[in-house]
């Protein structure tokens, strides 16, 4: 699955840069992994936390219909005063379900969004 992610990151690039000429800033894209205790890691509270389940994103173990997405997403930002994204991929999730995840909340106010390259089993939350 880390491949996947990998191959998710690639294609998100490629296509940022054809649609260059396009006047919106979209947020950045970064994989993460696991903090080695030696560099500073983002406090839980200063993102919103999404996971990535099949065709489904949530937050808080919540499923959010798709048209609602982009405008909860944006009133989290602003309710926490932040510009951060934390994304999590639940273990099964297609390389299309997360390049389409990304791709929507490449559409929200987000500065940067992280997607984790660790897969979480069912059942287990981030």
């Amino acid at each position: 699955m880390k491949k996947l992610l990998l191959i998710a990151a690639i294609v998100i690039g490629i296509s940022s840069s054809l649609r260059a000429d396009e006047p919106r800033e979209y947020a950045q894209v970064t994989l993460t992994g696991a903090s080695d205790g030696k560099r500073p890691t983002t406090p839980r509270d200063q993102l919103v936390i999404l996971m990535v389940d099949g065709d489904v994103i949530t937050h808080d173990a919540s499923p959010i219909p798709s048209a609602d997405v982009v405008p909860l997403v944006n009133a989290l930002l602003k309710e926490k005063n932040i510009s951060l994204v934390g994304v999590y991929v639940r273990e099964g999730s297609k390389y299309g379900d997360v390049v389409h995840a990304v791709d929507i909340l490449r559409q929200t106010n987000a500065k940067n969004i992280g997607v984790s390259i660790h897969m979480i089993p069912p059942g287990r939350e981030p």
